[in-house]
C-alpha cells in the first residue's frame, strides 16, 4: 500500500482527521488508515489547530450555537450580566 504523501487534503480528510482525533484515535493510527505519513498528520492537526476552542466552536451544529446565544441572553437578563 502506497503512502499519499504530497498529496492535497480534501474537506473530507480534514473532516474524517478531526473525527478521529475526537475520538482520541492514536496518530499512527490514523496515519495507517488515511494512508499518509505520521508527520503529514501531524502537520496538518496543527493547521488546522483541532483541539483549539476557536476549532471546536467551528464545529457546533447550527443548534447549539442558537442555544448557546440563546443561554447567555437569559443570563443577562436575568442576572443583569
Amino acid at each position: 500500500m502506497e503512502k499519499r504523501s504530497y498529496k492535497a487534503w480534501s474537506e473530507y480528510d480534514d473532516i474524517t482527521l478531526v473525527d478521529f482525533r475526537d475520538k482520541g484515535v492514536a496518530i499512527r493510527i490514523i496515519a495507517g488508515v488515511m494512508q499518509r505519513t505520521e508527520s503529514s498528520i501531524h502537520n496538518r492537526i496543527a493547521f488546522l489547530k483541532v483541539g483549539t476552542k476557536k476549532k471546536i466552536k467551528l464545529h457546533l451544529e447550527p443548534e447549539q450555537k442558537f442555544l448557546d446565544k440563546y443561554i447567555k441572553w437569559v443570563d443577562r437578563m436575568v442576572f443583569r450580566r
